[in-house]
């Protein structure tokens, strides 16, 4: 649908004048204020169809809306949408949607200064999302998607295949941001270094590489509880330094304003050893630390297990079994997180099971037995009736990149201390994406940080339909009874009678090992003092709208 020029345009426009010739009677954005962090990998496309990651997601959520969102009690929030309603049967869904709502500012609408969001812009970016030759890896996220209709300018009717109770949630990842189809028809695959898009940001500038710049939406269409605008930044600068020790000193210089997790080149400086700041920071820095819905974790090819002995489920629980987790917590991670003693789901998300429900269940969970480790590798032939590794036994390498180096050379020395053979592969960022996506690592280091707060959001990293390069299933793991228990969860009548599916296919992953759970992890941010309204959220979002200085 095309928009015409129209007395609503003059308007904007008007608008948008008053707050560049410094009109706002709003005092945080008077003062100019600018908040800085750094983003250490590589940041590819600012379009919201390829964020695949955290730092891809942290750049979307300024630069653009989704019809809803999630607050920091993982509750549905509206957003773009106002409300909605779904019928009896689960089927269908229908949207109202807010009428205040514009586009950033931008020549793509020209005669215009900009245009108002509308239902269509919905129809339009969620159909994109789907559609094969826009590429997204995030398509995955609409398959349960039949249609998306406009019935008027602020409604909006979403068909389901079939009833999904994590649907809403879904709706919330940045990959469902609404975009606007002038933009991407006058910048086509420049869209991604020009995003326009109706978040509390807009895009300035982009030096790749070195930095980029967001500036302060004028006509973002949310208020605070005082009826001020939001935002109250006048701008959000994000520089890209690899090395993470050199962004931990300019942060300690005050050129960055956010130090986000653990690192081991600074950790020790900046922690002590049970994970709070150390006395010499407190009087600068605050430390906020909260529930994290991130689970890391090492992932094990099924199909061409390489070697060919990681195939063997026996191998893989020694590979469990021979790492002491709570060691590796306490020196690399100053205690920062929860040893992985579980499978996949992280403390926080239902289905969670405690060590002592683990072994309640009568699941042992992991821990160090290294007797047990040499027991199972001697049963598989990988070891000698004395220990040692049998003839010709090739390496186990594990795949990662540098900021995980430490981690997974830990591992490589526990499991070198059971008589294996480990390599450690240290690969480029862009290049480990790209491979673990495409299902081409035996074995690799990952992390999954919840995109919304359901618990099949990490069980599709194991589900069939997901096998690489199809979707997240980088161990490309194909299991009829393991998708049986996902297909029963989603129709599970009662919380009941969920919770103990939920069991079943955490016990089921537990059991054939075909990851190895390194820790669930917290979200640990230290920020200058100054700075006020940063929340913690469960997945680590970083919501800048109520941000300011005091």
């Amino acid at each position: 649908m095309r928009s015409k020029f129209s007395w609503a345009n003059w308007a904007y426009l008007g608008l948008l004048l008053l707050h560049l010739t410094g009109c706002s009677e709003e005092p945080h954005a008077q003062q100019g204020e600018v908040f800085r962090y750094n983003e250490a990998s590589v940041i590819t496309s600012l379009d919201p169809a390829f964020a695949r990651d955290q730092g891809h997601n942290w750049v979307a959520m300024q630069l653009f809306s989704t019809l809803v969102e999630t607050d920091s009690n993982l509750a549905i929030r509206p957003n773009l949408a106002e409300s909605w309603h779904m019928d009896s049967n689960g089927y269908k869904w229908n949207f109202t949607l807010r009428s205040d709502v514009w586009f950033h500012a931008d020549a793509c609408f020209a005669p215009a200064a900009a245009r108002a969001f509308t239902a269509e812009d919905v129809v339009y970016s969620l159909d994109r999302l789907r559609l094969p030759a826009t590429g997204s890896p995030g398509a995955w996220v609409l398959e349960g998607v039949k249609s998306v209709k406009a019935l008027d300018a602020h409604h909006v009717q979403i068909l389901l295949k079939a009833p999904d109770p994590a649907f809403l949630g879904r709706l919330s990842m940045p990959y469902c941001s609404v975009v606007a189809h002038e933009a991407i028809e006058k910048y086509g695959a420049g869209f991604s270094a020009h995003p326009v898009g109706t978040g509390p940001f807009a895009f300035k500038a982009w030096a790749r590489q070195e930095k980029l710049v967001l500036r302060r939406n004028p006509a973002y269409y949310l208020k605070d509880e005082k009826g001020q605008s939001l935002p109250y930044l006048e701008a959000v600068a994000i520089r890209f330094i690899p090395d993470r020790q050199a962004a931990f000193l300019e942060f300690v210089k005050g050129q960055l304003d956010l130090v986000n997790g653990v690192d081991a080149s600074y950790k020790d400086q900046l922690f002590h050893s049970d994970g709070g700041l150390k006395a010499q920071w407190l009087s600068q820095f605050v430390l906020q630390k909260s529930p994290f819905l991130n689970t890391e974790f090492l992932g094990i090819r099924a199909q061409n297990p390489d070697p060919a002995y990681l195939g063997d489920a026996r191998v893989r629980r020694a590979l469990n079994w021979a790492l002491d987790r709570v060691s590796m917590m306490r020196y690399l991670k100053n205690n920062i997180g929860i040893p992985g003693y579980g499978a996949i789901l992280p403390a926080g998300m239902p289905g969670f099971r405690t060590e002592e429900e683990w072994s309640q269940s009568g699941q042992a969970p992991w821990s160090f037995r290294p007797d047990s480790a040499l027991y199972l590798l001697q049963k598989a032939g990988v070891l000698n009736a004395e220990g040692k590794p049998v003839e010709g036994l090739a390496p186990i390498v594990i795949s990662t990149t540098a900021s995980y180096r430490d981690v997974c050379e830990y591992v490589q020395s526990a499991w070198t201390a059971v008589g294996l053979s480990v390599e450690v592969n240290v690969m480029p960022s862009a290049s480990f994406r790209e491979d673990k996506a495409q299902g081409r690592l035996p074995l690799y280091r990952a992390s999954w940080i919840a995109d919304y707060p359901d618990p099949s959001n990490y069980f599709m990293l194991f589900a069939s339909d997901y096998a690489a390069p199809n979707g997240p299933n980088a161990a490309q793991v194909r299991s009829e009874v393991f998708d049986d228990y996902l297909k029963n969860i989603a129709k599970a009548a009662t919380e009941s009678e969920k919770e103990v599916l939920l069991y079943k296919a955490e016990s089921w992953l537990h059991t054939t090992a075909p990851m190895v759970p390194l820790f669930y992890d917290e979200s640990i941010r230290v920020f200058r003092k100054e700075w006020k309204g940063i929340a913690p959220h469960p997945m680590n979002l970083l919501d800048l709208r109520r941000v300011h200085k005091h």
